[in-house]
């Protein structure tokens, strides 16, 4: 049974998870499902700040045209999930279709949608509804992009499609925005190229962490600082970047370095290490809970260094925090960061020879 088959059984839906794309089209796919028979009379679309009791009222009407009559709610993360305990009350004839969009905003804005998110899916499931949370995974966006591709009439190499999911972070609304770009840079040409997508590709902070990091683990002094200025943007700027994600994903990514290092040294994989192994590594960041392609890169950089290295590369990092916040002596924000990198580099050259 399909999702959309599967969606169509209940009379409230919510379209969760961090990927818009795939909530897009199943909004798509259910508006226009055959079961449904959409007429204009027969849909009425709301806000999320709005009284979930207008929602309940519009969708409990009887139907017109069609079977049913269907409310949508757009960025329903902005009602308050409290008050729709009414979701309750709809009859057969009514679906009421809840889409959690993306909402703008800093950290703490998105921990509270995450908040709210998991209240909203809780308030469908006291009502007997079908949530769907599309999450993100490069395997099925690999296949999902190479069926787009063939739709807009391209091709990508596999180098290709691995390097644009990784830009992206793994995510595939971002990989289709950036396919469609790709797809008119290319013009004429078939064939979509690692160049091509490099060269066009906006990529996700992350990105430019693990290229820092990979410049940091080969030794390239040069490399790391270009990628570090890259995450820092204007000089303004360094501290907040430094605080906001910089010494955060340096941590996270010298993390599971030290946990592939442990595989390393074990000769296992981290989807297959022992009990032992698996039950040494935090939950939160866990090497095996990584994307395959995120393993075997760090698999590969571990290979490089050492505990010491990595010691090392972690009291780089904590002086660095320390002279931000003052407790050590530096001279400015971004003298501060770039001494760190380079330290980090020469850490970890040795272990090139």
């Amino acid at each position: 049974m399909s999702l959309i088959e599967k969606a169509l059984k209940h009379r409230v839906v919510l379209l969760s998870g961090e990927e818009e794309a795939l909530r897009r089209r199943a909004l798509h796919e259910l508006l226009h499902a055959e079961a449904l028979a959409l007429d204009a009379f027969d849909l009425q679309e709301f806000e999320g700040g709005t009284d979930p009791q207008e929602w309940v009222g519009s969708a409990s009407t009887a139907p017109f045209m069609g079977e049913r009559r269907v409310a949508v709610v757009r960025h329903v993360l902005r009602g308050d999930a409290e008050k729709a305990t009414c979701l309750q009350t709809l009859p057969a004839s009514g679906l009421v279709l809840l889409v959690a969009d993306e909402e703008a905003g800093d950290e703490s804005k998105q921990q509270r949608l995450k908040t709210a998110k998991k209240h909203w899916e809780k308030v469908v499931d006291k009502a007997g509804g079908w949530v769907e949370k599309f999450a993100t995974d490069p395997r099925k966006a690999q296949s999902t992009l190479k069926d787009d591709a063939t739709r807009l009439g391209k091709e990508l190499s596999p180098k290709a499609m691995q390097t644009l999911v990784e830009m992206t972070g793994g995510s595939l609304s971002r990989a289709l925005e950036e396919l469609e770009k790709l797809a008119l840079f290319v013009g004429e040409e078939r064939r979509i190229s690692e160049s091509d997508v490099q060269q066009i590709v906006v990529p996700a902070r992350e990105w430019n962490v693990f290229r820092m990091i990979d410049a940091i683990v080969r030794g390239d002094a040069g490399e790391a600082l270009t990628q570090l200025r890259i995450l820092i943007g204007s000089p303004g700027k360094a501290e907040e970047a430094a605080f906001r994600s910089i010494f955060p994903l340096l941590s996270r990514q010298f993390r599971l370095l030290w946990q592939a290092r442990i595989c390393v040294e074990a000769r296992v994989s981290p989807a297959q290490a022992p009990p032992e192994i698996a039950l040494a590594f935090p939950d939160k960041p866990n090497l095996a809970k990584e994307q395959p392609y995120r393993q075997t890169a760090l698999m590969t950089s571990a290979k490089r260094l050492t505990f010491a290295q990595l010691t090392r590369c972690f009291e780089s990092l904590r002086d660095a925090d320390a002279r931000l916040k003052g407790l050590l002596p530096a001279y400015g924000t971004h003298e501060t960061l770039e001494q760190m990198v380079l330290e980090m580099a020469s850490v970890s050259r040795p272990a090139l020879h």
